[in-house]
């Protein structure tokens, strides 16, 4: 079954390396890409809901956390789980994010394969191994 993921990363280069890892990998997903948050919530409030968003922290406009807490604050939107995909090891920005209610903290990894092992684990996890409310 094809699963859905909404990825909202204002980096061009890393969004390459997510579509390239999900182009050499074997999932079955489906992606959409946003660069920001406020572009997210624009997608969101007018297709289907993904059953995955993952998220960069720091973005112009609207950052990841803040795109976590006005997602898990709307009814039609909060059961999508929310994972930070970020360069950034600060605790702080761990915390924040957590709380935020945002379901998992990953650091971006620093190649394709790295990328490509990640959304892997990612998948294998989300759409295979966790309860899922819908």
């Amino acid at each position: 079954m094809t699963q859905s993921i909404l990825f909202v990363e204002d980096d061009a280069t890393d969004r390459m390396f997510l579509k390239l890892s999900l182009d050499d990998s074997n999932l079955d997903v489906d992606a959409t890409y946003c660069e920001d948050g406020n572009k997210a919530l624009e997608f969101l409030r007018s297709h289907k809901a993904p059953d995955l968003i993952v998220t960069d922290l720091s973005m112009p406009g609207m950052d990841g956390v803040e795109l976590t807490q006005t997602l898990k604050s709307d009814d039609a939107l909060s059961g999508i789980p929310i994972l930070m995909l970020s360069t950034s090891n600060n605790k702080s920005d761990v915390r924040r994010f957590y709380g935020k209610a945002g379901n998992a903290y990953i650091r971006k990894p620093d190649s394709p394969e790295g990328y490509e092992r990640v959304l892997n684990e990612i998948s294998h996890f989300w759409f295979t191994v966790a309860e899922r409310s819908s």
